[in-house]
């Protein structure tokens, strides 16, 4: 994982400021982490994958959704030098409700240590999610659904485990050549990547939740050129059947490859891969 991180890491200067997504998240440093740290904490794929997995993940309380509660919850933890995280605290209650959820959708994400002359060390952090039962009728709107819907009868586990290997794969609802055809029809070669001749393989990790839709979306090999982003718009499309592991619908890590070749076909898509 230490490797799959360092490419990142080299993008990623020093910030002292805190900063804000849309009201939906604030990421604070805390004073034992300082100034002197090359780089603080951060979820993979960024702010702007942490607003989208939590609009997407997102199960307002039905209590709180009732009474329109608008409330924040605030989160201390540490995230460990091993990408783990611990020692979780809700520091700014909303409801009791709205607290478990809080901690629900934080166990989701993946995280990158803070740097600190040039290794990964132990740290404390902050995030904030914002309850807003009006902005949460948007978000449904938006994503189309309210609940996660699941095949009766179906477990679903519930530890919060991301599998490398289960008993079963996530697949493409319509079967693998299916899925070639699906990107095929849905990828846009980027003008810019175009007019640069810019070629190449992008190379997308990321986890299939037990809802089927992915999460913690980044770049494990990047093109340029808005390729990258291009993968990730597309990825964002498809429809997965989720992993199972002991007959329930897991959490499974994967990568797969998105092909950008000019003046050709685009190049077929091999299965998912794992690492």
């Amino acid at each position: 994982m230490k490797m799959y991180y360092s490419a990142q890491l080299k993008m990623k200067k020093i910030n002292i400021f805190l900063f804000a997504a849309l009201c939906f998240i604030a990421v604070n440093s805390f004073s034992q982490i300082g100034n002197s740290v090359e780089t603080f904490p951060d979820n993979v794929g960024g702010k702007d994958e942490f607003k989208r997995v939590f609009e997407q993940e997102l199960s307002f309380p039905e209590k709180a959704l009732k009474e329109k509660l608008e409330r924040k919850a605030v989160l201390n933890f540490t995230v460990k030098k091993d990408s783990t995280i611990s020692d979780i605290k809700v520091t700014a209650s909303g409801s009791a409700e709205i607290d478990e959820e809080a901690v629900r959708l934080l166990k989701l994400y993946q995280w990158i240590p803070a740097v600190k002359d040039g290794h990964y060390i132990t740290s404390a952090w902050s995030v904030t999610f914002n309850f807003d039962p009006k902005k949460y009728d948007k978000i449904c709107r938006e994503r189309r659904f309210i609940k996660f819907r699941f095949i009766p009868g179906t477990k679903v586990d519930s530890s919060e485990i991301v599998y490398k290997t289960p008993d079963l794969m996530p697949a493409y609802q319509k079967g693998d050549y299916a899925l070639q055809d699906f990107i095929k029809e849905n990828l846009e070669y980027p003008r810019q990547a175009q007019l640069s001749n810019i070629q190449g393989k992008v190379v997308l990790r990321f986890v299939i939740e037990p809802s089927g839709l992915p999460t913690n979306i980044c770049v494990d090999k990047h093109v340029g050129g808005g390729c990258d982003e291009e993968a990730i718009r597309v990825l964002q499309l498809i429809k997965w059947y989720p992993g199972k592991k002991e007959n329930k619908f897991v959490r499974v890590q994967m990568t797969y490859p998105f092909y950008f070749i000019l003046n050709d076909e685009f190049r077929d898509n091999s299965g998912g891969e794992q690492k």
